[in-house]
């Protein structure tokens, strides 16, 4: 095997997180991060900070309501009020996955904790659920049992009407922040928050329309809130499990493979998987490169792809990239390890880089196995 920067042909794999100024020859400095985590002027994380803010706007909101409730009796406000309060808790559980996903990665927890916020997003949905049994079962029993009659109407409607405008300012702030760091479990949250804003404006419509005569009214209006619920927890679910089963859109494949190919001296971009852990992007591509470059040649340019990939792509955290030698076959360059795959390929896509016929399918090239020199490269 010949030493770095020697001659002979390669097959390899260039991988890692990615930091200028460690000592891989790039002569500039500045780092990579997954989608932005650190964007507040203090230097705070923006997840960690929408949850607190949320927490405590929900908690106002909630004591309002609480106190509006001693002044009217008005079951619905409670229901509504004690609502929020379980919010209040959802959205501290956001926040203690923030804060695991931060921590370090260790010999246990290799690819660190960044799964915590994933993890979040199921109690999230599962919050969701249980949102839609209780307003099912209140309403129900509601309009099978009666109503007391409510003391100060006008009080408990304005009251509800607080728990409308509360929820949908925290709705508001956490789906844009949400949607700012990638973080699928706060925007689930927001979704939450925005389903229990409509919670507060079927309470103040029960209100209302039993201050006009009409008891059944609230229970009425709360079977139709658990219906939204319902909907809004499938929307939820979807997202949440899409993530939880690595689903990527197909744009970042695209731009990965643009952007791994546009390098010059990436004859050919394959294999291309994503993954999303938390907020960060973990790439694995194929490259196919000049079997006759040298280890130090082949190294630079794997740099220069993973490079061009962490800025067309955001949010990408790692791209672990591995060097095929041009116009092998498949069998001959992976003979001794495809049989370990069990069945599993990559998916593979319409090859781009360099210009190529594709019309032509056929076998490539083969090049003598002699040529060829495995390694692998930090």
């Amino acid at each position: 095997m010949s030493g770095a920067g020697g001659p002979g042909a390669m097959e390899g794999a260039v991988g890692g997180t990615h930091g200028h100024g460690q000592g891989h020859g790039h002569g500039h400095s500045h780092s990579h991060t997954p989608v932005p985590l650190a964007g507040s002027p203090g230097g705070e994380d923006q997840g960690l900070r929408a949850v607190k803010i949320s927490a405590a706007g929900l908690a106002l909101t909630a004591a309002v309501e609480f106190a509006f409730v001693a002044a009217s009796g008005s079951v619905a406000l409670l229901a509504d009020g004690l609502h929020n309060l379980g919010d209040v808790f959802t959205t501290v559980t956001l926040w203690v996955a923030f804060r695991v996903g931060r921590r370090q990665p260790d010999r246990g927890y290799t690819f660190g904790f960044a799964r915590a916020e994933d993890v979040a997003g199921v109690l999230v949905v599962l919050a969701i659920a249980a949102s839609a049994v209780v307003a099912a079962s209140e309403s129900l029993a509601k309009l099978l049992g009666g109503v007391p009659p409510l003391r100060n109407p006008g009080w408990a409607l304005a009251a509800a009407f607080v728990g409308v405008a509360g929820n949908e300012a925290v709705a508001r702030y956490k789906l844009q922040v949400g949607r700012r760091i990638n973080s699928v479990p706060l925007e689930a949250d927001g979704r939450h928050s925005r389903v229990d804003g409509l919670a507060s404006l079927a309470a103040a419509a029960g209100i209302a329309g039993a201050w006009a005569g009409w008891p059944a009214a609230d229970p009425i209006a709360g079977l139709l809130l658990a219906g939204v619920i319902v909907w809004v927890l499938v929307a939820a679910a979807r997202d949440v499990l899409a993530r939880l089963l690595d689903r990527v859109d197909g744009e970042v494949v695209d731009r990965i493979e643009h952007a791994a190919g546009s390098v010059p001296g990436a004859a050919a971009v394959h294999a291309v998987r994503a993954r999303w852990v938390g907020r960060s992007l973990h790439v694995m591509v194929h490259t196919d490169v000049d079997p006759d470059l040298p280890l130090r040649d082949a190294h630079a340019l794997g740099e220069r792809i993973r490079h061009a990939i962490f800025h067309a792509v955001p949010g990408v955290a790692a791209v672990d990239l591995h060097l095929d030698p041009a116009g092998l076959d498949e069998h001959d360059s992976h003979g001794e390890t495809m049989h370990h795959r069990g069945g599993l390929r990559p998916p593979r896509a319409p090859r781009s880089g360099a210009p190529v016929d594709r019309a032509d399918r056929g076998p490539r090239r083969r090049v003598r196995a002699g040529r060829l020199r495995r390694l692998v490269v930090p």
